[in-house]
C-alpha cells in the first residue's frame, strides 16, 4: 500500500471544505506546517495523524493509504463481487447464497474493515437479508454499516455508487424497521430535485396516515416521472431512427401517444398534452415512411398538424385537463419545443436532418402551409 499521507490531506481537507489556514487554526498549528504536510516536504506526527483522520471523519488508514489499488483488500473484494455474479440467471437473490456472500464480506472485514468497497458490499447484502426476511437485527446492522460507508466513500470509484444512493439506503432500513418519521426525515434530507417524493408521499400516506401531506409529493413525483417517461421516449425515437430500426420506432410512437392521450381527463378537451403528442405523431409518420407506408404517413402527418393547429387556437400551458393533476391543475408548464405547436413541429422536423427523405419534406411543407392557410395563421 502506497503511503499517500500528503495528497490525502489535501484531497480531504477540500472535501470537507477547509482552507488550509482553516485547517491549521482546528489543529492548532501553523499554516507552514500544514502546506509542508501537503507538498510532502514533511509529515505530521502520529497523535495529529489521528487528530486530522477525526477532523476528515475517515479512518487513519484511509488517511494514510487512500489508494489501495491492487491490495489484497481490493483481491477480496473482487472475489466476493465475482461470487455474486456466479449466482445463476433466475436464481433468487434472497436464497442461501446472499447468506454465504455475508459469510464472506463479514470475514473480510475482520481484515479490511475501512475498505470501502467491502463495506459498501457487506452494507448492501445485510440490508437485503433484513428486508427479505424482516430481519431487525440485520436492518440495524445495514444502518452501521452503510454510515461507515459514507464515512469512506472518498475511496469510491464506482460511478454508480454515490452518496446519496447509500443515504437512501439508510432510509429504507428505516422504512423497513417501520420507523417511518426517520425514513422520512432520511429521504427529505436526500430528496435531490424531487427525486424521492414518491417514496415520501407514499410513507406519509399509507404509514404516517396523513395523506393531505402526502399527496402534495406524489402528485410532482407522479408528473416529474410523466416528464422523465417523455424524453425518454424521444431517447428511443432517435435512437430507432437513427439506427434504421423502423418497426421498433413505430411502435415506441405508438405506445407513447396511447400514454399521453390517456394522461387526459376529457379525451375532447385542450390540454397541453395535445401539443406533445403532435410531435410524436410527426415522429410516427417519419418512421411510417421509411417503411413505404405512405398512405398511414400521410395520415399521420395530418394527425399532428390538426392537433398542433387545435392547440395553436386554443393552447392551454398549466396541466388542467390532465388525470391526477389536482393541486397542482393551475401549475404553469414550460417547454422548448418552440413558441406554437406547428413551429414546434416544423422545428423538430429540421432538426431531424437527413433522417428524414426529400419526399416527406415535400409533403409537410404542403401540408402545413394549407393548415396556415386555413387556419389564418402566418408560417410557424
Amino acid at each position: 500500500m502506497e503511503n499517500n499521507l500528503a495528497e490525502n490531506i489535501r484531497r480531504f481537507r477540500k472535501d470537507r471544505g477547509f482552507t488550509q489556514e482553516q485547517l491549521a487554526e482546528r489543529l492548532g498549528i501553523t499554516l507552514g506546517a500544514v502546506s509542508k504536510w501537503e507538498r510532502g516536504s514533511s509529515e505530521p506526527e502520529l497523535s495529529y495523524i489521528m487528530d486530522l483522520a477525526e477532523l476528515f471523519h475517515v479512518s487513519v488508514d484511509a488517511l494514510i493509504g487512500f489508494t489501495m489499488r491492487g491490495t489484497d483488500a481490493d483481491a477480496e473484494a473482487d472475489r466476493i463481487e465475482e461470487m455474486i455474479k456466479s449466482v445463476p440467471a433466475g436464481e433468487e437473490k434472497g436464497g442461501a447464497d446472499v447468506w454465504k456472500i455475508a459469510e464472506e464480506y463479514e470475514n473480510a472485514m475482520k481484515k479490511f474493515p475501512n475498505h470501502f468497497r467491502i463495506v459498501c458490499g457487506a452494507a448492501m447484502t445485510v440490508k437485503q437479508i433484513g428486508v427479505v426476511y424482516k430481519r431487525e437485527e440485520e436492518l440495524k446492522k445495514a444502518l452501521a454499516l452503510l454510515r461507515h460507508a459514507i464515512d469512506l466513500i472518498s475511496q469510491n470509484r464506482d460511478p454508480l455508487i454515490n452518496e446519496a444512493l447509500l443515504r437512501n439506503e439508510i432510509a429504507e432500513c428505516y422504512s423497513s424497521l417501520k420507523d417511518y418519521k426517520k425514513a422520512i426525515e432520511e429521504f427529505k434530507r436526500n430528496n435531490l430535485t424531487g427525486s424521492n417524493d414518491a417514496r415520501i408521499g407514499l410513507l406519509y400516506t399509507q404509514f404516517e396516515k396523513k395523506p393531505e401531506e402526502g399527496i402534495a409529493y406524489t402528485e410532482r413525483a407522479f408528473f416529474s416521472d410523466i416528464s422523465d417517461t417523455i424524453t425518454a421516449m424521444c431517447g428511443y425515437l432517435s435512437y430507432y431512427i437513427a439506427t434504421g430500426r423502423y418497426d421498433q420506432g413505430i411502435r415506441a410512437a405508438e405506445w407513447s401517444i396511447r400514454m399521453m392521450e390517456n394522461l387526459k381527463e376529457d379525451p375532447s378537451g385542450h390540454a397541453f398534452m395535445d401539443k406533445i403528442i403532435s410531435l410524436f405523431y410527426l415522429d410516427l409518420a417519419v418512421l411510417q415512411d421509411k417503411k413505404g407506408r405512405t398512405e398511414a404517413s400521410e395520415e399521420s402527418l395530418r394527425t399532428a398538424l390538426r392537433l398542433a393547429a387545435a392547440f395553436d387556437r386554443e393552447p392551454v400551458y398549466t396541466l388542467e385537463n390532465l388525470v391526477f393533476a389536482g393541486s397542482m391543475e393551475k401549475t404553469i408548464v414550460y417547454d422548448d419545443t418552440g413558441p406554437t405547436a406547428l413551429a414546434g413541429l416544423r422545428q423538430s422536423l429540421q432538426e431531424s436532418g437527413p433522417c428524414v427523405s426529400d419526399g416527406f419534406r415535400e409533403k409537410f411543407e404542403r401540408e402545413i402551409a394549407k393548415t396556415e392557410a386555413r387556419d389564418g395563421a402566418g408560417p410557424a
